[in-house]
Formats: C-alpha cells, structure tokens, sequence
C-alpha cells in the first residue's frame, strides 16, 4: 500500500502538549506507560507518572505528569 507524503507528513505531527499546562486526560486519550523516581518540578512530589496521550486531531505523544498536582513535567520519547 502506498501512501502520499502529505499523509505521512500528517502522520508525523506531534501533539502540542507545554511543560506545566495541566494534565488533561479527558481531553486526551491517555494510556500508562511507565513510573519515574524523580520529583515534581512543581510540586516536589516524589514520583512522576508517564503516559502515552493522543489528542482529538489524532497526534500522539508521551508525557511524564505528577499525580499530586497533575501538571505536565515533561515530554518524552
């Protein structure tokens, strides 16, 4: 199967997703994906949770949130 370059292009867009925006997981479609030992930046909760988070759009993306405060911490690949 072939497919355009416009659609792939499409395919490689990122969610966009900022450091400390709150965690919106109703709004994203967010699956677990791994636990960090590392502190809140906002908080200075002990631990950070990633997730794997796709937006209405269809773009994807991975990011660590604390489940204190639920803001954004990071975004990984």
């Amino acid at each position: 199967m072939q497919r355009s370059l416009s659609s792939l292009a499409h395919d490689l867009v990122p969610i966009t997703i900022n450091v400390g925006e709150d965690f919106k997981s109703i709004v994203w479609k967010a699956q677990y994906d791994m636990d960090f030992n590392t502190e809140c930046l906002f908080c200075f909760s002990e631990r950070i949770t990633g997730y794997r988070v796709e937006d209405e759009a269809g773009h994807s993306g991975k990011v660590a949130v604390c489940p204190h405060c639920e803001k954004v911490n990071a975004i990984y690949a």
